[in-house]
């Protein structure tokens, strides 16, 4: 179990600001907690803050052309979010919802496009937090092209699993719920298929599933499933 640990937090790339960062947005900013379920903010809204998550996990969902909610991304504690549309001054094109109880600090966008010009090294560090979500959209544009169904879904739970886990039952339980169909829609398949390669990947021993929580048991093992 220490091993894998340990393996999850060298393959992790971690975007946080530091304290001084963060003491001073959260001397700028306000303290917002919501329940679980609750939106941040919503499509085709003017964009007129950033938050800074204390706590908890967000799913970022955007519409499809049929109406549909795809989660596109999910973020967790230390993350910015909201800070694309503010800096590009275009109306938002994502929803912002949160997944459990969480705790933010809302930021004016006006402000926080102010304290990048006065914190440079901050300023830095959102480039590198908005080039490292490129990366990885183009990453998930690369797998759904390339990679079968059940690889796409191996990667997925490793890249949840990145943004925290806790001691399950037999392995390491990811922190993050998502109903299957929204990990089906995240990688481009139906609820059933991922169902049945849930199923799959428990009887080859390197998953445990139960409750809409899912185990990571076997990490070397499903990095190997998926072809990293």
């Amino acid at each position: 179990m220490e091993k894998f640990q340990q393996a999850l937090k060298e393959q992790q790339v971690v975007v946080t600001l530091d304290e001084v960062e963060r003491q001073q947005f959260k001397r700028a900013a306000s303290c917002l907690k919501l329940k679980a379920g609750e939106i941040i903010f919503r499509e085709d809204e003017n964009p007129s803050f950033v938050c800074l998550i204390e706590s908890g996990h967000v799913k970022i969902c955007r519409s499809s052309p049929f109406g549909d909610l795809v989660t596109v991304g999910v973020r967790g504690t230390g993350d910015l979010i909201g800070v694309a549309e503010v800096l590009c001054e275009t109306q938002r094109c994502c929803f912002a919802e949160t997944l459990e109880n969480s705790e933010f600090w809302r930021l004016d966008g006006k402000a926080f496009r102010a304290m990048l010009y006065t914190a440079p090294m901050l300023a830095v560090e959102v480039a590198t937090a908005l080039g490292t979500r490129l990366r990885e959209a183009e990453t998930t544009i690369l797998n759904l092209v390339t990679l079968e169904v059940d690889r796409r879904l191996a990667r997925l739970l490793l890249s949840l699993a990145d943004k925290g886990v806790t001691t399950g039952q037999k392995g390491l339980r990811i922190d993050i719920r998502l109903k299957q169909q929204e990990i089906a829609m995240m990688i481009g398949t139906c609820r059933q298929t991922v169902t049945t390669t849930l199923q799959r990947l428990k009887k080859e021993g390197l998953i445990y599933t139960g409750k809409e929580r899912i185990e990571i048991i076997d990490m070397d093992g499903l990095k190997s499933f998926a072809g990293l």
